[in-house]
């Protein structure tokens, strides 16, 4: 089964062990009646069973199973929540999951002239990561639309319309 990131438990909330959660997509109507997950740290990785989300305003909380305190619920604060994908949260037209972009290729004119490598949150938009194939080297490369034109998930591609980044 496949496991996107969709956000990351924060501060303790309450007497009863509840946590605030920050979700990457900043929405989170698709994580009420969500169980299991995964949550991972420094290279750990917990099962855990949701017993409650609660929308409470602009923010979410969630109960754990077994986790009764705050002080307990403190030993959670940090950790990233992984969802199967089929529970993430649904996209938009033009909307894209993190995990898919790093799978892409760069494409100019039907070639591959780089790879994906990583994706950074930036100021103005997402910034792609990516290792030349001429080269080696890394650059980034905005997805935005005037640098990023054709994106397809399904072949792994992505289309770079201004190659001159990559000099």
């Amino acid at each position: 089964m496949e496991y996107l990131a969709t956000g990351i438990l924060k501060a303790p909330h309450g007497v009863h062990g509840f946590l605030k959660l920050f979700a990457f997509s900043n929405e989170y109507g698709h994580l009420v009646g969500i169980n299991e997950v995964l949550l991972r740290k420094d290279g750990k990785e917990r099962k855990c069973i949701f017993e409650e989300v609660r929308i409470s305003g602009n923010d979410a909380l969630v109960k754990i199973k077994g986790v009764d305190t705050p002080e307990t619920a403190s030993t959670y604060t940090g950790w990233e929540i992984w969802v199967p994908r089929e529970a993430a949260a649904p996209l938009e037209e033009g909307e894209y999951y993190v995990a898919d972009l790093s799978a892409c290729a760069l494409v100019s004119d039907g070639t591959v002239v780089a790879h994906v490598v990583s994706v950074i949150d930036g100021p103005q938009a997402l910034l792609l990561e990516v290792e030349s194939v001429a080269d080696g080297k890394r650059y980034l490369v905005p997805f935005m639309d005037q640098y990023v034109g054709k994106v397809d998930i399904g072949r792994k591609e992505l289309e770079l319309t201004a190659p001159w980044l990559l000099s």
